[in-house]
């Protein structure tokens, strides 16, 4: 009875994200998304995974995109990304769809196929997809990256990747149809470099600005938020940007922040504390998530220390940084709706 006692015990700690001797970020949250990104290739790591039960919100790095669900032309296969999914459920957590169409990475069959091929390929795989997931994730990233980094204040410039060379439209028609597969589904664009110090923020800015203007069925912009303890924007620039996204009436999400650290902590915990706190101000904006458990686990590599985690899967500064903000709430209502 005793044994029996203790398993349930631990097993309810779990499920509260209490197994750690240290507060979990979603303890604090409320129904606000806290998020992270996983690699399902770590799942067998208990210590990853305690780690990652610290969030109420979970994105794959890379096998929900286009490379991992239909690798051949036409033999979708959804294991990979349902991986990442069933984990987010066992760990009771909301999941994010990352990314329907994007430039980078493709399939080779994709990358290969020009004018109405490529289009109808398009609308294909964003139709089973959306179609696959309906009911289960409720906001994708449908374009990823589509602004040119050379583009600068009002004036836009389009990447000139495969995608608009073939399909000068594809932005919209990605959003269309994405819209008419999943009326409900949020349809968020997301982009690097629009955080508020590049000239391509404002670019993103009036480019989505634009888009709302033309009636494409777009919810939000997805600001990646890779910065440095060396360049990132001030609280108020990106607290004014994230208010004039509000104002267009789009939600915002910071979707893969990550922060190179200079060899300072405080520095860093302070720039992910900002970036919260931006968050946090504006009702519009209702999800924060960080690109990566560990740092041993980040794109940048171990040695630029970016995460909230050290490679041994413990808190750092920056994570008892946003652990703290989130104590303090938002403005507003906190409470956010499945579908707002």
């Amino acid at each position: 009875m005793r044994f029996i006692n203790i398993l349930t015990i631990a097993t309810t700690l779990l499920a509260a994200g209490s197994v750690n001797a240290y507060d979990s970020l979603k303890s604090k949250a409320g129904n606000f998304r806290i998020g992270v990104a996983a690699n399902a290739m770590k799942f067998n790591n208990q210590a990853y995974v305690n780690a990652m039960s610290n969030f109420n919100y979970m994105v794959a790095e890379n096998d929900c995109k286009m490379v991992g669900i239909q690798p051949q032309q036409g033999k979708y296969n959804f294991s990979a990304c349902d991986r990442h999914y069933n984990k987010a459920k066992e760990l009771g957590m909301a999941f994010r769809g990352h990314c329907l169409i994007w430039h980078s990475m493709p399939p080779q069959w994709f990358q290969n196929l020009k004018g109405n091929a490529l289009k109808n390929a398009i609308v294909d795989h964003i139709n089973k997809t959306l179609k696959y997931y309906e009911g289960k994730i409720d906001t994708w990233d449908v374009v990823n990256e589509a602004i040119d980094d050379s583009s600068n204040g009002p004036q836009w410039k389009m990447r000139p990747s495969f995608l608009y060379q073939n399909v000068p439209d594809f932005v919209d028609l990605a959003f269309k149809t994405a819209r008419a597969a999943s009326p409900r589904t949020k349809l968020f664009y997301n982009d690097y470099n629009t955080e508020g110090i590049y000239g391509k923020s404002e670019a993103v800015f009036n480019f989505v600005k634009d888009m709302k203007s033309r009636g494409i069925p777009i919810d939000g912009v997805g600001l990646q938020y890779h910065v440095s303890t060396q360049a990132h924007p001030q609280y108020n620039k990106i607290n004014d940007l994230i208010g004039r996204y509000c104002k267009l009436g789009l939600q915002v999400h910071i979707t893969e922040m990550d922060v190179k650290s200079g060899g300072n902590a405080q520095a860093q915990a302070s720039v992910y504390s900002d970036a919260l706190k931006a968050c946090l101000n504006n009702s519009c904006c209702t999800a924060f998530l960080v690109w990566g458990v560990g740092d041993n686990d980040s794109w940048l590599g171990a040695n630029e220390a970016g995460l909230l985690f050290n490679g041994s899967y413990q808190p750092k500064a920056a994570y008892n940084a946003l652990l703290q903000t989130l104590g303090g709430g938002r403005s507003g209502d906190k409470k956010i709706s499945q579908y707002t």
